[in-house]
């Protein structure tokens, strides 16, 4: 939790005096909302970063709280806001220095403006390595944080919002590479392995697989959620890196051809660069993919394209004396998902029959317990948490298929 002082607006910079980049800036940070429980980002972003148990209208409050604090001088502070978007700022050197401050009054603005004007959520998700196996010093982090950012306008765009499912899968990656299904990919995860996650909606678990993992991850959605996935992957690369993995993100359209691209138009529904062909994966991740009749054949149809034919030949390195050996590398999907009804749990019996109609059967499976704590609290201040049971499942195929 930080403190904010209130800048009276009689104080404020005016753009006539040509005041510098750090006072106009420091009047603007003042206008925002204090932010309790916030927790204080240790990169150069100015963006809020939350907990990721806050409840979602306890951030919606206090971002609402801006409003109401400045009611009874909205009107100088709604003209202050303005005289800097409509300055040129020509005194200022630096274009950047111009760019942060009328964003930031930009920004000032919305907060006025009701919550669907509001900026993006932004929140740290704590992720144990504990369960690593590779030797790693007893001083390395016993945990990584990933920073994920939601956008405010989610409208029906439910890949706008990470998922409790997301979490509870992303947390289990460490012990899920040592399960019976995975075993024989776990010494090759961090030799970058291709791993691909289908309906990756914010990204954390395709970066929880890339830097947990170490693994090689293209994080895949529909064209208009792939822009803020990109932005999560970008927000934390420098980790991911650090951990010797690697994350890129990509347009994939579940049951989509290549063909239906029209550059001309600017419509993508299959990212060429990414996906030039079929069968490229040794492993899929997909993690609350079906609320639709439709998603189950669908997402079925994704994995059954995307995953490897056949066991692909890869090179395994003995972590004691430096020596190699080739191995065949199995196809494998895990997929996770929630049962929070009985129109979810139908879905799920859906889709495995749909991945069975594909040759794909399950290697190993079970559940654990998930919940999306973050979507309200009730009046005490409690969070009211969304309970369910999460399935899991390894599949593989029982036989090869015919391209």
């Amino acid at each position: 939790m930080h403190q904010q002082i209130r800048v009276p607006p009689d104080h404020f910079p005016a753009m006539r005096q040509q005041p510098s980049f750090t006072a106009i800036m420091a009047c603007l940070d003042s206008l925002g909302a204090p932010k309790s429980g916030l927790m204080t980002l240790d990169d150069n972003s100015n963006d809020d970063v939350w907990d990721c148990a806050t409840p979602r209208d306890e951030i919606e409050a206090y971002q609402a709280a801006s409003a109401h604090e400045i009611q009874r001088y909205a009107s100088a502070v709604s003209r202050y806001l303005s005289s800097i978007i409509m300055s040129d700022l020509a005194w200022l050197p630096d274009e950047d220095d111009r760019e942060a401050l009328w964003a930031a009054a930009s920004r000032r603005i919305s907060e006025r403006c009701g919550r669907m004007a509001m900026g993006d959520i932004t929140r740290r998700w704590p992720l144990s390595t504990a369960a690593e196996k590779d030797g790693t010093s007893d001083d390395a982090p016993s945990q990584i944080d990933l920073i994920i950012k939601e956008p405010a306008l989610v409208g029906d765009s439910l890949g706008f919002k990470t998922w409790g499912t997301s979490y509870a899968m992303a947390r289990m990656l460490p012990a899920l590479a040592y399960t019976p299904g995975l075993c024989h990919l776990q010494p090759l995860l961090r030799q970058g392995l291709p791993v691909l996650e289908l309906g990756a909606g914010t990204g954390l678990l395709g970066l929880a697989a890339a830097a947990l993992w170490r693994a090689n991850v293209v994080l895949s959605d529909l064209a208009e959620i792939v822009p803020n996935l990109a932005i999560n992957v970008e927000r934390n690369s420098k980790i991911i890196q650090a951990r010797g993995g690697c994350a890129r993100t990509g347009v994939l359209q579940w049951g989509a051809n290549r063909s239906e691209n029209d550059t001309e138009a600017g419509i993508v529904v299959v990212d060429t660069s990414l996906f030039p062909a079929d069968h490229q994966f040794t492993l899929i991740l997909a993690a609350d993919p079906i609320y639709d009749d439709e998603h189950p054949a669908l997402l079925a149809s994704a994995i059954d394209a995307q995953l490897a034919l056949e066991p692909n030949s890869a090179t395994k390195v003995n972590g004691v004396d430096g020596g190699a050996e080739k191995v065949n590398v199995s196809p494998r999907a895990v997929v996770m998902v929630p049962l929070r009804d009985q129109q979810t749990e139908k879905l799920a019996a859906i889709f495995v029959s749909e991945m069975a109609e594909r040759q794909l059967v399950p290697l190993d499976e079970g559940e654990i317990a998930g919940q999306d704590s973050d979507w309200g609290s009730d009046s005490g201040g409690s969070t009211l948490a969304c309970e369910f049971t999460c399935l899991w499942w390894v599949f593989h195929r029982v036989q090869s298929a015919t391209t």
